[in-house]
């Protein structure tokens, strides 16, 4: 079921009908009273926009340079070692099932909020018991070894969690969690640095040249400095959206006839249970 309020809260159905149920309550809303104070709440909408439009730029701006990061320490990974290494692990932890590949699932742990970079420490202790913990400041050898781990955890079988970064979503594995083991192998750097206990630490300087990397030093301190720059800002601008959220929200909720929603809601849970009870 999909309740619909309003449009900062619409989640559009894809099969309405014929899958989703459409509770509307909109109709619970005073209507000429909305009219009479459109000003305000068109207003705050374009505010709100405009920072949540801000803050993409700003997340996609420090995006671009953790990729940066990213590139210049690539060059000095022993992929090679990485290699090795994960296939000595894979063997030791990865009890497979059988021949069917395993099931992935995509998760995230960590986000930028209007509090800072938040992340769900606690999912990985709750789910596992051993945890691998990477060190790696730039995500260079963590990557790969991610990477090399997910595909040995699958082709044993095994379902696992995966969980990429908020920066790069589509290409950058940092976390990958397997329940039925009780395993998981955790990217850990400034801006998650996972203060949990570990079942062992790995420092990725192991598969790393130290030496040719130093000679980056400079523009790496670089990127460090302006990516916290600019992830405060985007979480200061995370801030300043939730204010104007709020006062927005005060604009329906002053007018909202909340008797009706009581009502609606009732009609919905009966109507929940009545399904349930066929079930």
């Amino acid at each position: 079921m999909l309740y619909c309020a309003r449009l900062a809260h619409v989640i559009e159905p894809q099969y309405p009908g014929a899958y989703e149920t459409v509770v509307n309550l909109t109709n619970c809303w005073d209507e000429d009273a909305m009219q009479a104070v459109r000003e305000g709440v068109m207003d705050a909408a374009k505010r709100n926009s405009r920072c949540h439009e801000r803050c993409c730029r700003f997340l996609a701006a420090a995006g671009s340079l953790l990729n940066d990061s990213a590139r210049l320490a690539a060059d000095y990974v022993d992929a090679g070692k990485i290699a090795r290494y994960a296939a000595r692990v894979a063997h030791k932890e990865f009890r497979g099932k059988g021949m069917e590949r395993g099931r992935e699932t995509i998760r995230f742990l960590s986000a930028v909020t209007a509090q800072g970079v938040t992340t769900f420490a606690h999912t990985p202790e709750a789910l596992c018991n051993r945890l691998y913990i990477v060190e790696d400041e730039y995500g260079a050898a963590s990557r790969l070894l991610m990477n090399a781990l997910r595909s040995h955890a699958l082709s044993a079988g095994l379902d696992i969690i995966s969980c990429y970064c908020i920066s790069s979503p589509f290409d950058k594995l940092e976390h990958i969690l397997i329940p039925e083991l009780g395993v998981g192998f955790l990217t850990a750097n400034r801006y998650h640095p996972f203060e949990i206990d570990s079942y062992r630490c790995v420092h990725a300087r192991r598969f790393m040249d130290m030496d040719g990397l130093r000679t980056k030093k400079q523009r790496l301190s670089f990127n460090r400095k302006a990516i916290a720059e600019l992830l405060g800002e985007a979480s200061r601008l995370l801030a300043e959206a939730k204010e104007i959220h709020d006062e927005l929200e005060r604009f329906y909720t002053a007018n909202m006839n909340f008797n009706q929603v009581d009502a609606v809601c009732k009609k919905t849970i009966e109507k929940f249970l009545s399904l349930c009870d066929h079930d």
